[in-house]
């Protein structure tokens, strides 16, 4: 039995590190379950 979890079925949106306050306001609202924040060079 795998007991591992898929946890990319679970990412809601994806948004840049410059970004970063729309994520944690989504989540607030509820709006966001996991939202991924892209680091970029």
């Amino acid at each position: 039995m795998n007991k591992e979890m898929e946890l990319e079925k679970f990412i809601t949106h994806e948004v840049p590190f410059s970004e970063i306050n729309k994520a944690f306001d989504l989540m607030l609202r509820g709006e966001g379950l996991r939202c991924l924040i892209r680091m970029e060079h």
